[in-house]
């Protein structure tokens, strides 16, 4: 049968983002590399729709439940699949795909009990529904049921050892460690801890041995491996990366919703666009901040691309991640992090932030500028660019002239981005600022709130030069104009 994909009603056509832009986002510090591989396959709106509805289900317990189940089963049945691909004699391998088709019978009657009335998590059930009601899988499951308990009582065994010979028999009731553990209470000892070890695999000599215990059990096991070898397809072990996907996710967005920040389900707009309501930067949460400020997000059609610029600390880079943060949860159909969003088509997310690699100064700009020019191919008209402090490893006057090289191109070809710098000669560009609102009224206190106006040309340099009455105006007032004449009385 063909297994339908929990992730996809249609396939994905989209390139997969770089694992950089989870670094620089900082969400691999909620969501594991593994499950990152799934999160950076961006989906386009028929998918994205689909996972919104499955999300949606999934926030009841009973659903939610199932999956975490399912989930379970699915690690066993990986597990039991790479054990049975690496079987190194016939008699492991009987008796491990007894194992491994009552595991992924479990998982195929918790699969078909596992509809909630959305499109993806329907379709797969009715897959499995059918699966497990075909003549040859109930014949299968009888005999399951029949060979199971006698193969259960096989796998308790004992090995003892004299020089070159092991011998196998019948496990006794009373172990060795159980004689340790009563011999240290009547003396009134700790009894010893179990430590976790390594699961071995047993030699192919001990297992045929083990089998030799009981050879009609081990010809039932080959009759049976024999017959329904065909009922096992191997991709039903792929739905764990899709499972782990959404029991992942839910409990990332389950810590946002605990630290009383919204979420909402963006709306999909056939316009160009990206329009978000008190947007937070939730990749704080790993601070455990709890103060975290919202900001709208708006990109146009008409304004797709802006400068970033204001006060160190004042929340460019934290704006950065809100927007990034926000738009890779939307196209993975999850909910976002905000009171309201909308978002027209976006094909992907690049970043480009600083590095952590030590360089000398040609040697990061070169890497700076690798970077870039891999953004530049691999970009389309619905990209979304964050670039923080881009080509601040040359010097001023050549990161002026790339710096706006660089925006004006991605202005010009109408990509959404940002992009944060703190070249003040740019201010007469005609791409628009965003700025670092600081409140004058409070010691120029700044408030991590984001706005659209004219650049200053300045960052908080001017606000620091009057707070402490050193502006030119200030000094020419105290100390005479620079050409020497005296303040007059």
């Amino acid at each position: 049968m063909g297994y339908p994909s929990l992730l996809y009603k249609s396939a994905p056509k989209l390139s997969p983002m770089e694992l950089t832009v989870f670094e620089d986002l900082q969400l691999l510090n909620f969501i594991p590399k593994s499950v990152a591989k799934t999160v950076k396959i961006p989906c386009e709106a028929e998918n994205i729709t689909a996972r919104q509805e499955l999300f949606r289900s999934l926030s009841g317990s009973d659903a939610r439940e199932k999956f975490s189940r399912l989930l379970d089963i699915s690690a066993e049945l990986n597990s039991l699949d790479s054990i049975y691909s690496s079987a190194r004699c016939d008699a492991e391998k009987s008796a491990v795909f007894l194992a491994l088709m009552r595991t992924e019978r479990d998982f195929a009657v918790n699969a078909a009990a596992s509809g909630f009335g959305d499109a993806l998590s329907d379709c797969f059930a009715t897959a499995f529904s059918r699966e497990i009601k075909g003549e040859s899988y109930r014949s299968m499951s009888a005999e399951i049921d029949s060979l199971y308990p006698e193969y259960e009582k096989q796998l308790d065994i004992s090995l003892k050892s004299h020089g070159q010979e092991i011998k196998v028999g019948a496990a006794s009731d009373v172990t060795y460690f159980d004689r340790i553990v009563k011999c240290a209470g009547t003396l009134g000892i700790e009894p010893p801890k179990v430590r976790e070890t390594k699961k071995r695999r047993l030699s192919p000599d001990i297992i045929t041995a083990v089998s030799s215990l009981s050879p009609e059990l081990s010809e039932k096991l080959a009759a049976f491996s024999k017959k329904y070898s065909s009922l096992y397809v191997r991709p039903v072990i792929y739905y764990h990366s899709e499972l782990r996907f959404y029991v992942t996710m839910l409990g990332f967005l389950d810590m946002i919703a605990e630290a009383g920040i919204p979420l909402t389900y963006p709306e999909l707009s056939d316009e160009r666009g990206i329009h978000v309501t008190e947007a937070y930067d939730v990749s704080l949460l790993a601070k455990n901040e709890k103060h975290i400020v919202p900001n709208d997000i708006e990109f146009t059609d008409a304004e797709p691309f802006y400068y970033l610029t204001g006060a160190n600390g004042g929340g460019k880079t934290t704006y950065l991640r809100t927007v990034g943060i926000s738009a890779v949860l939307f196209m993975n159909g999850c909910p976002v992090p905000a009171r309201h969003a909308k978002f027209g088509r976006l094909s992907s997310v690049f970043t480009h932030f600083p590095r952590d690699e030590r360089f000398d100064g040609s040697g990061r700009f070169v890497e700076e500028n690798g970077r870039v020019n891999k953004i530049l191919e691999r970009m389309d008209g619905n990209s979304l660019v964050l670039l923080n402090e881009t080509y601040s490893a040359t010097n001023e006057e050549n990161a002026v002239i790339m710096t706006e090289k660089l925006a004006n191109l991605l202005y010009g070809k109408k990509i959404f981005g940002l992009y944060i710098t703190h070249q003040h000669s740019l201010a007469e560009s005609e791409i628009p600022y965003l700025n670092v609102l600081i409140d004058r009224n409070d010691s120029n206190r700044r408030t991590f709130r984001i706005a659209k106006q004219k650049s200053t040309g300045g960052s908080f340099a001017r606000d620091i030069l009057e707070r402490y009455g050193l502006t030119p105006e200030a000094l020419t007032a105290r100390f005479g104009s620079p050409d020497g004449k005296a303040k007059e009385e």
